[in-house]
């Protein structure tokens, strides 16, 4: 919540993507608890908030019988419907629970009705076929993990991760094993029966990462993303313009300490109330202005244009913020099937054709640079970009 906070002081419009029925239910239930209904609602009504809904799962499935996982873009009949957002989410008995009379029912779905942006698997085939790639690439495969891992180990409070290292072995026959250097098994126990975490992660975190990025090239959005997602996008998109832009490109970016609060550990903290969200986002409009139409985004205008909106608000005393973000910053560009089986718990084999690789890199490039000039917020690996350019 405290992201989704932050985002709104940053963007007239955010899009935000709720994967799930009970996910969305706990995303209301927040606002009915403290009172704020209300304001959600008039948000939706101005185009504040946009749901997008990836009317499909990417996921990876395990055949018990081969001990194989496959990466797939699911959807059933009625996803693959226009429109369909309102009878999958809104009639859940999750969200009904929360609205028991037909009135306070009604209210909500008049309130959704034409903000939602529903994507369908189509469109998406790409982004499987290039995750099947990066796990078959040792320093890829290893990055996915390293940043799963050292979330883990941060929210566990375990000290310092282990430095995760991934090692392809071609066995034929269209196969291939991936080793850790680490027991999944563990990292699973460590993680805890909720998260439900499993070598297929690893595979479909990929695919997940790729979506998100043809999301945004498609609508010229830029990405707002938690950790560890934001680290992976961030990798790729440098990824693509390396392998495919023109000489010259380069990714930059920006980590500078700002006077402005950090709004969104105040939200999860409950230290800081929704409404103060809506008076800092009515007062910093021309903020929001600069940052969505500015063709060069200069570094010096976004820590002053920070410190400015803060002195206005009154905000200097609510503490300082470590902005971090990367891409467009002073002109400068940023940079259907796949199989793997476990063997063992540090291990899993890995097999199917590759397919759409180069043409879901050219897709996202293509997109960068002339209508959408992509800036991701959020924390990423400074050693990552050195070793890249190397």
């Amino acid at each position: 919540m405290g992201l989704f906070g932050e985002a709104l002081i940053y963007y007239d419009t955010v899009r935000a993507n709720i994967t799930n029925q009970p996910q969305l239910a706990e995303f209301l239930r927040w606002f009915i608890d403290r009172g704020l209904l209300d304001d959600l609602i008039s948000l939706l009504h101005d185009g504040a908030i946009e749901i997008y809904d990836y009317a499909f799962a990417t996921a990876a499935i395990l055949d018990p019988s081969k001990g194989e996982y496959s990466l797939w873009n699911i959807q059933d009949e009625v996803q693959a419907q226009a429109n369909t957002f309102e009878r999958r989410f809104l009639y859940h008995k999750d969200i009904e629970a929360l609205f028991p009379k037909a009135r306070q029912r009604s209210r909500i779905y008049d309130a959704f009705r034409g903000r939602v942006i529903e994507a369908k698997s189509i469109a998406f085939g790409a982004a499987v076929d290039n995750a099947k790639a990066d796990f078959l690439d040792p320093k890829r495969c290893t990055l996915i993990l390293q940043t799963f891992v050292d979330e883990l180990y941060s929210f566990r409070n375990m000290g310092a991760p282990p430095r995760i290292q991934a090692n392809v072995v071609e066995l034929g026959n269209g196969k291939t094993r991936i080793e850790w250097n680490v027991d999944i098994n563990a990292l699973a126990k460590i993680g805890g029966k909720e998260l439900n975490f499993n070598a297929g992660a690893i595979l479909s975190a990929g695919g997940m990462a790729n979506r998100l990025i043809l999301s945004a090239g498609q609508l010229g959005c830029d990405l707002y993303l938690p950790e560890p997602m934001g680290m992976l996008v961030g990798d790729k998109l440098f990824e693509s313009t390396q392998r495919i832009a023109k000489a010259g490109s380069i990714i930059d970016q920006l980590q500078e300490t700002v006077e402005f609060p950090d709004v969104r550990a105040l939200v999860n903290d409950s230290k800081i109330d929704f409404r103060e969200i809506i008076r800092i986002r009515n007062k910093a409009g021309k903020f929001r202005s600069w940052l969505q139409e500015e063709s060069e985004r200069d570094r010096e205008a976004i820590i002053a244009y920070h410190n400015e909106t803060a002195k206005e608000l009154g905000l200097l005393t609510a503490g300082r913020k470590a902005l971090s973000l990367f891409g467009f910053i002073g002109g400068g560009a940023i940079g259907s099937l796949a199989g793997t089986a476990i063997a063992g718990p540090a291990g899993g084999i890995f097999g199917g054709a590759i397919g759409g690789v180069v043409g879901y890199l050219s897709d996202v490039v293509a997109k960068m640079g002339a209508d959408w000039k992509p800036v991701v917020f959020g924390r990423w690996f400074r050693d990552r970009i050195a070793q890249l350019y190397k």
